[in-house]
């Protein structure tokens, strides 16, 4: 077995197709126009994004991807060598592969593996060490009960625990104006037609909601605007929600989507005019479980009960829609107060996940 570059479009298409595995209905693929953009350069992560193939003679039988990043270096103190992307039908697959990243790394001088993220952990990535049973969703990985054990067995270690978590949507009234009063805001719902204004009203927000998280690294507008491309298509009214002040200050937000697996596992990571049509076709079924994507409050505003007026608004929301169940990307075990507001609802953790990180000895003189 060896590993060798994407070169061209033929390797290029065979790296695709190795990412259109869903386990059986458990795994949703990264989208095809987001690896693509990696090879092609067409992204915005200010360093070379390198695609791997593992090839059991001229056969591909798995890949990844290695970068890295002088901002994730500066937050983690250290100068890592990033993977990502991960594919492969079992452990020998693997070891080949990171075989070859930790050469990679030694001849980079990188001190460290980090990964498995897409392309940094404050965009998607993880890997599951529970819940195996459980299918993922968008924007949360789902991997086979082999692959923890055989990371581990190379010596890497766990790090930045974190749970998925799912709850029954509560159909109920959202809080009162008298409420909202009280805690001094108003809240925004973000229109499809509103979403470009609320992205600009989120990018800083966001940023400073996630600064004192370990793994964080501020989005550039490039990036913010990468990870949400097709949010228009998932968007519903009244799933985008910005707490905003007397004077119209963002002080807390939360993003849900329709959770689209099912497109996306069927076309194998495609989201052309085809799946954009299955989409609105399916509207009534796909409005029956979502994802929240991501919440949170400034640093100032935090523990005043802000987010968890935005939470039973957005739960109000999803009930008017029809839909049943709310699903969240990973939220850290260190970050107890955003796990509240999913078990206050009666929600349950759903798949562990964790990044691992492994020290490499120094390259010998």
């Amino acid at each position: 077995m060896r590993v060798v570059e994407v070169a061209d479009d033929a390797g290029l298409d065979a790296f695709v197709r190795l990412g259109q595995d869903t386990h059986g209905g458990m795994a949703v693929p990264l989208p095809e126009r987001t690896v693509r953009a990696w090879h092609r350069g067409r992204h915005p992560h200010p360093h070379p994004i390198t695609l791997l193939l593992a090839l059991d003679g001229d056969r591909p039988v798995g890949r990844a991807i290695v970068h890295r990043d002088d901002r994730l270096d500066a937050r983690l103190g250290t100068r890592a060598l990033v993977f990502g992307a991960l594919e492969a039908p079992g452990p020998a697959v693997v070891d080949a592969l990171l075989d070859d990243i930790e050469g990679r790394a030694a001849a980079a001088g990188a001190h460290e593996l980090f990964g498995p993220a897409q392309l940094l952990p404050n965009q998607s990535g993880g890997v599951i060490t529970a819940g195996f049973d459980e299918r993922g969703f968008l924007d949360a990985a789902w991997n086979p009960p082999w692959l923890p054990e055989v990371l581990e067995a190379r010596g890497m270690q766990r790090w930045y625990e974190a749970d998925t978590w799912i709850v029954d949507v509560v159909d109920e009234d959202g809080p009162s104006v008298a409420e909202l009063d009280a805690a001094g805001i108003r809240i925004d719902e973000v229109t499809r037609f509103g979403l470009d204004r609320g992205l600009r009203a989120l990018l800083p927000l966001l940023n400073d909601s996630f600064a004192l998280l370990p793994y964080f690294t501020p989005f550039s507008r490039g990036e913010l605007r990468t990870q949400t491309a097709g949010l228009w298509l998932l968007h519903e009214p009244g799933l985008f929600l910005i707490a905003r002040d007397e004077d119209d200050h963002p002080l807390a937000f939360v993003v849900a989507v329709l959770d689209a697996s099912p497109v996306l596992q069927r076309s194998g990571g495609r989201m052309g005019p085809r799946e954009a049509w299955s989409v609105a076709a399916r509207r009534a079924e796909l409005r029956r479980e979502a994802v929240l994507v991501i919440q949170g409050a400034r640093p100032d505003s935090q523990g005043k009960g802000i987010v968890s007026l935005l939470s039973r608004r957005l739960h109000a929301n999803l009930a008017e829609l029809g839909c049943r169940t709310l699903r969240s990307t990973p939220v850290g075990r260190q970050n107890p107060g955003s796990a509240r507001q999913f078990s206050r609802f009666g929600g349950r953790p759903l798949h562990a996940t964790t990044y691992y990180r492994k020290p490499l000895a120094p390259a010998a003189p």
